[in-house]
């Protein structure tokens, strides 16, 4: 997931054949309420005012990290730059369903219902609810139509993905962001004094751990490098005890990443443990997150209740008898979550989300195809509508990717 780069050039956030769109009855409540155990995200999430534009921006910031404050009875106001708001996005979808019913298959007579067209509009509703959810759950990519190819608003999926930064280590612990392991240009890492990173590699230092945090401290004037240390304090006050070293630099034959946001990437060589699912939840209350909602596909939930209840056979006080064989809720030492089973979901990731942040921002919100003409022995109808999802502050949850089968 990229921040915005803002084009002042030609719009690209109205539609690329006009400015203007119809507006019809809102269809949204019999949409979203349809089939509740296949559209959790179409329930879940929170609605917004509709948007103005197909192409919509929103704001999110999170809080500096905590610095040393402390100064004398008398002294000089001072001041610094305020925390740097970032710039997120996502496109509209036009989504569309139909159907026909001919004139004999209305006039017909029928043991299961007396009209055929109710019937018919109500389960393109539901397979339309499901289209929606499929999108909220799993697009990966957010972009504009090109002409040729559709619109698609990012799901969970896109905001979700591990955002990483490629970087070099050197033996001092200062750290370079580059654009790639295959193209050295430093770019800028946008993080601050007492920020704290996780590392992935393919070859990792000796030195650094995967699954350890290391706080950061900004080098003035260089907006590319930072140094690593090993604690919060140690970063915030400059203490070369807690500096981290290396015997020997990490260059780009690492490969070595900066992972920024609360994602952990198994790499479909392991199946997720509670220990990771422990990680991202750290991961997320360090940044300030409290993600609440795990969703995972029904092979991963057994495997959850599995995990879950073995801890609870071995934490048990003797003598206890009973034990509940299907566990919703974990305990972590981060946070409490509540696992689902979302039916739309593959074994590859589990998500955990603080839903109070995620939102439907819909263009025009779905409705029926008024004033279809008829034009043979046959009734049409049709739903469409644009969608959109907001997530107001992806660090404020939390994901395990790339988990095997």
């Amino acid at each position: 997931m990229a921040d915005v780069t803002r084009n002042l050039g030609p719009s690209n956030s109205q539609s690329s054949y006009g400015e203007a769109i119809g507006h019809a009855e809102d269809y949204d409540k019999i949409i979203k309420n349809i089939d509740p155990n296949m559209t959790l995200f179409l329930n879940l999430f929170g609605k917004l005012d509709n948007a103005t534009q197909l192409q919509f921006i929103w704001t999110t910031e999170g809080l500096r990290p905590p610095q040393v404050n402390a100064h004398l009875e008398k002294f000089d106001y001072t001041f610094e730059k305020v925390n740097g708001i970032r710039h997120l996005q996502n496109f509209q979808q036009h989504v569309y369903k139909s159907g026909y019913i001919t004139d004999a298959q209305i006039k017909a007579g029928k043991i299961y219902t007396p009209d055929e067209l109710p019937r018919q509009k109500f389960n393109v509703s539901q397979q339309l609810a499901r289209d929606i959810e499929l999108a909220l759950a799993k697009n990966d990519v957010a972009r504009a139509e090109n002409g040729s190819t559709p619109a698609m608003t990012g799901g969970v999926r896109y905001f979700m993905n591990t955002e990483k930064q490629a970087c070099t280590i050197a033996t001092t612990g200062v750290v370079t962001t580059i654009t790639s392991p295959s193209d050295t240009t430093a770019v800028n890492h946008g993080l601050h004094t007492g920020d704290f990173v996780f590392f992935v590699a393919g070859t990792m230092p000796s030195e650094i751990k995967e699954d350890l945090v290391y706080y950061i401290a900004e080098i003035e004037n260089a907006p590319t490098t930072f140094q690593l240390y090993n604690t919060m304090e140690g970063a915030i006050k400059g203490i070369a005890a807690d500096k981290v070293t290396l015997a020997s630099a990490a260059t780009t034959s690492n490969a070595m990443y900066i992972v920024k946001n609360n994602v952990r990437d198994l790499g479909g060589n392991n199946d997720f443990t509670l220990d990771d699912i422990n990680i991202v939840l750290e991961m997320a209350a360090k940044r300030g997150g409290s993600p609440t909602e795990a969703f995972m596909s029904s092979p991963k939930m057994r495997r959850f209740n599995s995990l879950v209840n073995a801890l609870a056979t071995t934490n048990r006080k003797s003598g206890d008898k009973k034990m509940d064989m299907v566990t919703t809720t974990y305990i972590s030492t981060a946070g409490v979550i509540n696992a689902r089973v979302h039916p739309m979901y593959d074994d590859n990731c589990i998500d955990i989300l603080d839903p109070q942040y995620w939102h439907r921002k819909d263009f025009d919100p779905v409705h029926p195809v008024k004033d279809l003409p008829k034009t043979g022995t046959y009734d049409t109808f049709g739903l469409e509508g644009w969608i959109g999802l907001q997530a107001d502050q992806p660090l404020s949850s939390a994901s395990i990717i790339g988990i095997k089968r």
